[in-house]
């Protein structure tokens, strides 16, 4: 049998998608500001007069440092955002039914009579450890 899933779980799953969502959107605001900044910077540079030959380096260096890592962030938030409640609804699908809160049922203990009174059997485990307790004299 699955376990029907309850709404509050799956709930919490897609508020945490679109905060992954909400937060991609923002590095992507960030990534196309940055984007554009860093070409104007390589365009203003190039008017001035400096040559692209031998500066092929610091151009792409300047792109990769400004604005890809934000492109590559919102990537993994909106991955994250996308699998997030797939993962969950399988998690929740996938877990067992409980009938009780034990696997196996209560054990009883077993006890012994010595001289007419009980005595279980758990008690000589702890004999030899010193921790059984002395009869009042």
């Amino acid at each position: 049998m699955r376990r029907i899933s309850s709404p509050g779980s799956i709930h919490k799953g897609k508020m945490l998608s679109a905060v992954f969502y909400i937060l991609a959107l923002i590095l992507l605001v960030t990534a196309v500001s940055a984007l554009a900044a860093c070409h104007k910077n390589i365009s203003l540079q190039l008017e001035q007069g400096v040559p692209v030959a031998g500066n092929e380096l610091a151009i792409v260096n300047l792109y990769l440092s400004s604005c890809v890592q934000y492109f590559a962030l919102s990537a993994i938030l909106i991955f994250c955002g996308y699998v997030l409640p797939r993962v969950a609804a399988q998690k929740l699908d996938l877990q067992p039914e409980a009938s009780s809160p034990m696997l196996n049922g209560p054990i009883e203990a077993v006890s012994e009579e010595v001289d007419g009174s009980r005595q279980e059997t758990e008690d000589t485990d702890f004999e030899e450890w010193g921790f059984k307790e002395r009869e009042p004299e």
